[in-house]
């Protein structure tokens, strides 16, 4: 695990805060997530253990493209519970996926957000040392070099965990793994994004910050019938 130390500055994310789309739109935009401003948008698909999403829409005569939701390709799916060897990992970006997105993003001196509902910690003071983000959300920060993480400093709970945000010192990028999704986003520059979208170890696609994520944003495929569709 790379070096870690605690960051007890919460502004040190307030570039973020300032460049997310505001809560007053439809559905779940890509902007209300992952900072704007940057040229390209790249989605990071988590894969459903051993296989892609592309292979399982094939499988269930459903079609993938950039706005896909695990509801509207896999119809066993019914909305509450996963299965880690069938279903992709949400909330939290796999290991192997991880160290595939690294190798694109520059910079070594990062900043890991961690949500602090992913369990109890030893040593958070709330609120004085947390990242206010998105939706109420607050987030331990972490300084340390650039590699896979996914366990933290004063975190009880034992299970792998991603950061729900990464950024460099220079702030040239910014990666964003909800804590609801099954997915992860990328925002950067022109030769990140092509890099990503050419790495034939990723499943990924470019999207557009007013793009809906939210389940009922795949209007491509059929709605699970628990599913209700927005009017």
């Amino acid at each position: 695990m790379a070096a870690l130390s605690r960051l007890t500055d919460p502004h040190a994310g307030d570039w973020v805060n300032e460049r997310l789309l505001g809560h007053d739109l439809p559905g779940i935009p890509v902007g209300s997530v992952v900072p704007t401003g940057f040229s390209r948008v790249v989605r990071v698909f988590h894969p459903a253990g051993a296989q892609t999403w592309a292979q399982i829409a094939a499988a269930n005569d459903r079609k993938m493209h950039p706005l896909a939701q695990w509801c509207g390709i896999c119809p066993d799916f019914d909305g509450t519970s996963r299965n880690g060897d069938d279903d992709p990992e949400e909330g939290s970006m796999p290991p192997d996926v991880q160290a595939a997105v690294f190798d694109h993003l520059p910079g070594e001196d990062l900043v890991f957000a961690v949500w602090v509902g992913w369990g109890s910690w030893t040593d958070l003071e709330l609120p004085e040392v947390v990242m206010p983000g998105w939706g109420g959300r607050d987030y331990a920060l972490f300084t340390g070099p650039k590699g896979v993480v996914t366990t933290w400093p004063g975190m009880q709970e034992t299970f792998p965990q991603s950061a729900s945000l990464v950024w460099p010192q220079d702030h040239a990028w910014c990666l964003a793994t909800d804590i609801d999704w099954d997915s992860t986003l990328v925002a950067a520059g022109d030769a990140v994004a092509e890099g990503l979208l050419a790495d034939d170890r990723l499943e990924t696609f470019e999207v557009a910050y007013f793009d809906d994520l939210s389940w009922p944003g795949d209007g491509v495929n059929p709605a699970p019938p628990w599913l209700p569709r927005p009017f």
